[in-house]
Order: structure tokens, then sequence, then C-alpha cells
């Protein structure tokens, strides 16, 4: 008798692609293994899989593909013994179908798969942008209709997600006086600065890096103004910049944005 196939797997890995100034990603990230369920010798008739990863910043679509497999075909096909499959995703806030049907419902060839036929490849891209940061899972499953000695299967590939956005946010914050803006960021770092002083004033800021850049300009009130760095290297990366200004008068908030942020792992991603 054979055993109902589950898996529970958490992944957490983030990666993304841009090409700029030297800077460059791998465009997307696998996000689940590669798997074969199917019903054969199950008491209940049924397999059933499912895989959970977290969705990460800068990743909201996702894409897979699968195969249905059956031996209900040709012989069978059009009669009551009509095997079904399904493929289901869910995030709090959002459950979506990628695929569904039956053995009468699709069209068939010969596989190579070890069963008599298969279908033609069902491709499927999603878009997750309300579950980033959250638990997401695909389910998949294989039931068996009027019989139990006829097999039926999915061939599922593994999903990747995909690079949506160039740039996540980072930390945050002010500043009254000098002061130092560091941590774990990815090979380029924009940091966005405004001036919320009733005077205008002067800010210099140097990337403390061998070979760094000082960046100066003077802002206006209510003056905003970017600074971007890059360098070349493994993400994470150890970025240090020194903020300081000539004026008497300082009061600027900042906002930092970067290829990689704190919770995303290593680039590249395998």
């Amino acid at each position: 008798m054979a055993v109902v196939l589950r898996k529970k797997s958490i992944l957490n890995f983030y990666l993304f692609f841009i090409i700029m100034a030297g800077v460059t990603h791998a465009s997307e990230c696998p996000a689940t293994d590669a798997a074969l369920i199917s019903n054969a010798g199950n008491e209940r008739f049924f397999g059933s899989l499912s895989q959970s990863f977290i969705i990460p910043p800068g990743y909201e679509t996702i894409s897979g593909r699968l195969k249905f497999l059956s031996n209900e075909w040709p012989r069978w096909y059009g009669s009551e013994f009509n095997d079904t499959y399904l493929a289901r995703f869910s995030a709090p806030g959002k459950v979506s179908i990628l695929a569904s049907g039956n053995v009468n419902s699709s069209e068939w060839v010969e596989s190579s798969l070890g069963y008599n036929g298969e279908t033609p490849e069902i491709n499927y891209n999603l878009d997750v942008s309300g579950a980033v940061g959250k638990v997401a899972t695909l389910y998949y499953e294989v039931r068996d209709v009027g019989d139990s000695s006829i097999a039926s299967a999915l061939a599922i590939d593994g999903v990747k997600v995909i690079r949506t956005h160039q740039y996540v946010s980072g930390e945050g914050g002010a500043f009254s006086r000098p002061g130092i803006i560091s941590g774990l960021y990815g090979q380029a770092v924009k940091i966005t600065f405004k001036n919320v002083n009733v005077v205008g004033t002067t800010i210099s800021v140097k990337d403390n890096s061998p070979f760094g850049e000082t960046k100066q300009l003077i802002l206006a009130p209510q003056q905003e103004a970017t600074f971007l760095f890059t360098r070349g290297g493994s993400e994470p990366m150890n970025w240090s910049f020194n903020v300081s200004t000539l004026s008497d008068a300082f009061l600027v908030d900042y906002k930092v944005e970067s290829t990689w942020v704190d919770g995303m792992p290593n680039n590249p991603c395998y």
C-alpha cells in the first residue's frame, strides 16, 4: 500500500536582478523542490504534497510548471474513471487555484515519464505582492476516481520567485548632528535625505569602504536628495557612511534602500 506523500519545508531565500554600474544579480530564485506525487495503491485513492516558503521582499511573482500523468489514458479516456488533479497557492489573505482538471478534460500525448500519457506542460505565474514576508503554501493533490488500480500523478517542477523590484527599503531615521549610518547591505545602496529644517543646510556623505566616495551638496528647506553608492562583491556586505555638515542648523530625515537588506539570504541564492 502506498503512503500519501507529504512534505513541509520552509525555505528562506531572497535574491534579485539588476544591471547597473557593474551591479548584477539573478532575476529569479528557487522556492520549492521538484516532486512527483501519485494516487497509486493508496487506500484512499489519493496522493498529496505541500511545500511552504516565505515570500521575500522584492519578489512579488511566483512561477511554476507541472504535468498531469495518467495510465487511465488512452483506454479509459472519456469513461467514469476520471482521475483529477489540483494545484493551489495559499497565504494569509490570498488563495489561488494554480491549475486543476481531470483525465477527460485534458489533452494527451504519449508519456516518457513512466505513464501511458501526459498532458502538455501547464505553466503559471502568480502575483504574490500582498503576501511579501508571509509564509505561503503550495498544495498539490491527485485523486483516483472510479477505481483503485490504475494510477495518475502530477510531475511538479521546482517553483521560482521572480524579482520585481530593484531596491528594497531598509532602515530610516533622522540626524540633528553628524553621525553614522552602518549595516549589512547589497552591492548598491541609495540614501535619500530630506531637509526638514526651515533653513538650508550643507550635507556630506562619505563611504568609509576602501576607495569609497564622498558626496555632498546643499539642501534647501524641505528639499530631498538621493546619494547612490555601488561596489562589487557578494551580498550582504558591510557598509558604513559618515554623515556630516558645515551648517550650524542641521535637521534631516533619511531612508536607506538597497539591493540587499536584512532578512534576505546571501546572494547568490544557490
